[in-house]
C-alpha cells in the first residue's frame, strides 16, 4: 500500500480542526508558512519525515492516528488509540486502568464458552 498523501492531509486539518487550531498558528508551530501548510492539507505536497514529526508532536496526537489510511497492520492503530486514552492520564490512573483491562481480558477469556461462536476470534 503506498502512502495516500490526500487522506494524510485530511487526517492533518482535521485534528487540526478539532483542536481548535487555525492554519496560521500550526504553520506557526512547525515554522513553516501557512501556505505550505495549506499544500500538505489538500495533499498538494508531500511533506518531509521532520516536518511530519513536528505536525504529529504540534497536534498532539500519534504518527498512526494520523497514518491510518495508508497502514495495513490495523494493530498498530488500535494501540495508538489505547495510548490516546492514556495520554492524559497520570501514573495513578495509568496502574488503575491496567488492572482494570487485565481483569476484563482475564474475565473475557474464562467466559469465552458464554460468547456466541461468532464474536470470538482468539
Amino acid at each position: 500500500m503506498t502512502l495516500d498523501i490526500e487522506a494524510l492531509g485530511r487526517r492533518i486539518k482535521a485534528t487540526r480542526r478539532r483542536r481548535g487550531l487555525s492554519q496560521n498558528s500550526l504553520a506557526e508551530m512547525i515554522d513553516k508558512s501557512p501556505t505550505y501548510l495549506s499544500y500538505i492539507e489538500s495533499g498538494s505536497k508531500c511533506m518531509s519525515l521532520d516536518t511530519f514529526t513536528d505536525i504529529v508532536n504540534a497536534l498532539n496526537t500519534t504518527a498512526d492516528d494520523l497514518l491510518k489510511d495508508s497502514l495495513e497492520n490495523i494493530a498498530v492503530v488500535s494501540g495508538s488509540n489505547f495510548a490516546a486514552v492514556l495520554s492524559d492520564c497520570d501514573s495513578y490512573e495509568q496502574r488503575v486502568l491496567l488492572e482494570l483491562i487485565s481483569s476484563a481480558k482475564e474475565i473475557l477469556r474464562s467466559n469465552k464458552e458464554y460468547f456466541p461462536k461468532r464474536y470470538i476470534k482468539w
